[in-house]
């Protein structure tokens, strides 16, 4: 009997790292009020917020033989060099042309910012210990701008477009905001993020007189939960490379899958 087409797509096994840079991809477009193609992929802008990084980025999406730095750095500054991004940031997941290009950004004012992405594959090493409750964006508003106020690496004039800026991840994603509680206060907050198979659980933050207090635990685990509910069969996250929460997510049982390299060019400091 002959197989169709559509029941060999489902006997393929996916890859879960280009599922992953395939949903990233999705999830992008829809938060972007512009989409702009250049040699080797794409940049994704929103020019609603040209202050946030991670909002107006280019995005390699192709194979870099032959491709210098300063070939991602001229398309870098024609793309983002129209007065109002005074920030670079060009993001690859190929780690061996990452480590190529690396001199070559380094010498140009770059910095090198890996975040790991982490697929959930196991069962945490031990459960949640805070309530948590599943809210909208304007519940979840004051929390989220108390996080930003806690960041020492976010000007405070940052802290309420930043806060703002959330609510478009509500309207273009559905996100799903996860805040638990603490001797009755709020203590810390998440976001998920879902799209048919493919869930992602972001920005996990902690109130600081809270920490260390499982908050953080509590609210992915129960993003994850939610997630598998709705029908995720892959459930993502991603953290700092060079930081401690990639090891709690590793604790709730999610393994390392790639690594993001992005090279930033911060912003002058203001004198």
């Amino acid at each position: 009997m002959a197989i169709s087409d559509k029941t060999c797509a489902r006997l393929t096994p996916v890859d879960p790292l280009d599922a992953y840079t395939d949903f990233e991809g999705r999830l992008l477009r829809r938060l972007s009020t512009r989409v702009v193609p250049f040699a080797w992929g794409n940049a994704y802008l929103d020019d609603d917020l040209p202050s946030r990084f991670y909002s107006n980025l280019l995005r390699v999406e192709t194979d870099l033989t032959g491709v210098s730095a300063d070939d991602l750095i001229g398309a870098a500054d024609e793309i983002l060099g129209d007065g109002r991004f005074e920030h670079r940031l060009v993001i690859l997941r190929d780690e061996a042309a990452a480590a190529r290009l690396e001199p070559g950004f380094t010498a140009a004012g770059y910095a090198r910012a890996p975040e790991v992405v982490q697929l959930l594959r196991r069962a945490p090493d031990r459960p949640a210990t805070a309530e948590v409750e599943v809210v909208g964006f304007a519940d979840a508003r004051d929390l989220i701008e108390r996080t930003y106020r806690e960041d020492e690496g976010l000007p405070d004039a940052l802290a309420v477009p930043f806060t703002d800026h959330r609510r478009k991840y509500e309207e273009a994603l559905g996100a799903r905001f996860f805040v638990a509680r603490l001797d009755g206060e709020r203590a810390g907050v998440c976001e998920l993020y879902l799209d048919g198979e493919d869930a992602q659980v972001e920005n996990v933050d902690t109130l600081a007189r809270f920490r260390n207090r499982g908050v953080a635990r509590s609210v992915v685990l129960a993003a994850c939960d939610a997630a598998r509910a709705a029908g995720a069969t892959r459930i993502f996250i991603v953290a700092d490379d060079d930081d401690w929460p990639k090891k709690l997510y590793e604790r709730l049982g999610f393994d390392r899958i790639g690594l993001d390299v992005a090279f930033l060019r911060s912003p002058p400091a203001a004198s």
